[in-house]
């Protein structure tokens, strides 16, 4: 579990974390990501009229051509704002648990929050949901000072209700030079680009790419300014690995006629990078799975690994590592081969299990792998495949630690990209919600405590609750990142503990009363809104009706302590009396809680205690309460 210095909750197998991330919580991850995107973002037509509508009507909703860069335009667009107390949140719209339930929770709006609902990606059910409630979640926007950018989606773009007409803008396409100068900057190269730049670079911005791809060029561009040369030779090197290489490698297939010869092209190209022994090994593989024929030369005629590389247009460098001598080679073949020859799907499926325990690959190799397979599948919507992977290598019975990890770095490249995000998500909500193994829950932790917390934090709160209230004894793993994720965020902790109070399934309400205990301190002002009081006392009787005093007492006197080191009359008289609606007036459980306060608190706090039992027992009951100050502890 955090220390809450920064460092994240990691998951081992071994005694190597699943994911290796960077030591910084997801909070503080987003917040970089959105401040580089600041400073890299190159304004487009439009943005000060939205900028308008958006701070003058705390809504606005984008449109435009697909790649004119909306979403990043609605992010700027909400740090540009003036900083309030709330925070930037990105909200992530997804079927309710209960049928009662809303796409859009009103919990999700805090006091002068920024959100981004961005639907670029959604299906028409979940747009459907999401534009029906859309007037009521404004509604909450405007009561709570927030504000809100929409990012619509192009194909349901006209069946936006006329009662939002007034908030919609449309941003146009930035100039791609100033998106070049941009990035470039960031890279240390401050000249002006369109005065340096050579004719081929005019001639590719000119033609109007998509703007991921330009930035793609530019990141590509400030990595060769790191090297020897000129601008001009940057942009040589830059543009060519940016080269379309679908007719290059197509040609390069039809030309080996021999299966192993193939059967090279195509490890060299999953396994670029990685040791040429692996490469060697796993070509081996590949043709076993794919029904070819080895050389069945004698041994000392064969030729050399190298002479074969250079065969498909590879090398060994000086590390004697296997890399394409022309960028974006690797890429291109992957793909080639995976839609131009689909039956090789499934023996490509198979080589990976076993090219998974193959010596000489260490784990960037074995991550680099998993993530290109994992890209395949997902070009072809072939998601299902993904999931059975996944379920394979973390069958408890069939446990080995690389193939645990490299499930975890599946679902993280899963995640990750945008056309099967969504999709992984609710992968990941019905694992989370069944009974998965040990080492599959452990895979589940890592990647929504790590991956999903970034962008989508609700949802990985909601997956990691379900792994926790689950959770089999004595293992906290999901507990802990649980608790790690929700100390970053006073909205998450508002939102779990929601999710604890309002619980519909019995069956949850004893282990959701184990975990509110762990969640028993007191934000500032926490107690002081109606619904988290109300929640907090819900919460509270679970613990005195479901769980033993042994459990619940060192809760009560952590949660007095912390009242009693409080400023403020009106927070430590909401702190009380929570405790004592929650009671119920049971004796037992009054008599226990203040014997526990005397030991613990000050007197001041002691007495306030105790007139705050008598004054809510002379409500309830018409006879004389019981003398606490005469109880057992």
């Amino acid at each position: 579990m955090s220390d809450r210095n920064g460092d994240t909750y990691n998951v081992y197998v071994g005694t190597e974390p699943l994911l290796r991330t960077p030591p910084s919580t997801p909070r503080r991850v987003a917040d970089d990501q959105l401040a580089r995107l600041q400073q890299q973002f190159a304004r487009p037509d439009g943005m000060g009229a939205a900028y308008d509508v958006l701070a003058g009507e705390h809504t606005v909703i984008l449109h435009g051509e697909a790649g004119s860069g909306r979403s990043s335009a609605a992010r700027v667009l909400l740090c540009e704002l003036p900083q309030g107390r709330g925070t930037y949140h990105e909200l992530t719209p997804e079927e309710p648990e209960v049928p009662s339930g809303q796409w859009l929770s009103l919990d999700l709006v805090g006091e002068q929050d920024r959100m981004l609902l961005d639907l670029t990606s959604v299906d028409e059910r979940t747009w459907r949901k999401v534009h029906d409630e859309l007037s009521g979640f404004r509604h909450e926007v405007l009561a709570q000072g927030a504000f809100l950018a929409l990012v619509l989606p192009r194909p349901f773009e006209e069946q936006l209700g006329p009662q939002f007409t007034q908030f919609r803008r449309k941003i146009g396409r930035p100039d791609a030079w100033e998106a070049v100068n941009r990035h470039l900057w960031l890279a240390g190269v401050h000249e002006s680009v369109r005065d340096l730049a050579p004719p081929a670079l005019r001639t590719y911005l000119d033609s109007g790419p998509p703007l991921r791809d330009v930035g793609r060029l530019a990141e590509r561009i400030g990595v060769a300014a790191r090297g020897p040369g000129d601008f001009a030779s940057w942009c040589e090197a830059a543009l060519a690995a940016q080269k379309d290489r679908t007719r290059d490698v197509a040609e390069a297939i039809q030309g080996l006629r021999k299966g192993r010869q193939r059967a090279l092209f195509l490890t060299a190209a999953m396994l670029e990078g990685a040791p040429a022994e692996a490469v060697h090994r796993a070509t081996n593989l590949l043709v076993d799975e794919a029904g070819s024929t080895h050389d069945d030369r004698p041994l000392l005629e064969h030729k050399g690994l190298s002479l074969r590389l250079e065969t498909v247009g590879a090398e060994l460098d000086s590390d004697a590592r296997v890399h394409f001598t022309e960028p974006g080679v690797a890429e291109a073949a992957r793909h080639r081969f995976w839609t131009d020859l689909p039956d090789v799907r499934e023996p490509l499926n198979n080589w990976l299990v076993k090219a998974l325990r193959l010596r000489g690959l260490d784990e960037s190799d074995l991550a680099e792998l998993v993530a290109r397979f994992t890209d395949l599948c997902v070009s072809t919507d072939d998601t299902e495949r993904l999931t059975k992977l996944v379920e394979r290598w973390t069958r408890d019975s069939a446990h080995r630690a690389t193939e645990v990890r490299a499930a975890a770095h599946l679902l993280k490249r899963g995640l990750e990209n945008e056309r099967s995000g969504g999709e992984f998500r609710s992968r990941i909500y019905a694992w989370s919600t069944g009974r998965p193994s040990k080492h599959l829950r452990d895979v589940l932790v890592e990647v929504c405590a790590k991956v999903m917390s970034v962008h989508h934090p609700e949802p990985a709160l909601v997956r990691l609750h379900h792994l926790a209230r689950n959770e089999s004894h004595p293992s906290v793993v999901a507990r802990r990142a649980l608790l790690d994720h929700v100390s970053q965020d006073v909205r998450l902790q508002r939102r779990l503990l929601a999710r604890l109070a309002t619980a519909q399934a019995e069956r949850h309400h004893r282990a959701d009363a184990d975990l509110f205990l762990d969640l028993t301190g007191l934000p500032d002002g926490f107690l002081l809104t109606a619904p988290p009081r109300e929640w907090l006392t819900s919460c509270w009787r679970m613990a005195f009706d479901l769980l033993t005093p042994n459990r619940w007492a060192r809760c009560t006197t952590r949660w007095l302590v912390t009242a009693d080191r409080t400023k403020g009359e009106a927070l430590v008289e909401a702190a009380l009396s929570i405790l004592v609606d929650a009671s119920d007036m049971r004796y037992p459980v009054l008599s226990r809680i203040y014997a526990d306060a005397r030991r613990t608190v000050s007197p001041d706090l002691a007495s306030h205690l105790l007139q705050s039992i008598n004054t809510a027992q002379r409500a309830r009951f018409t006879h004389r309460a019981p003398d606490l100050e005469e109880s057992p502890s």
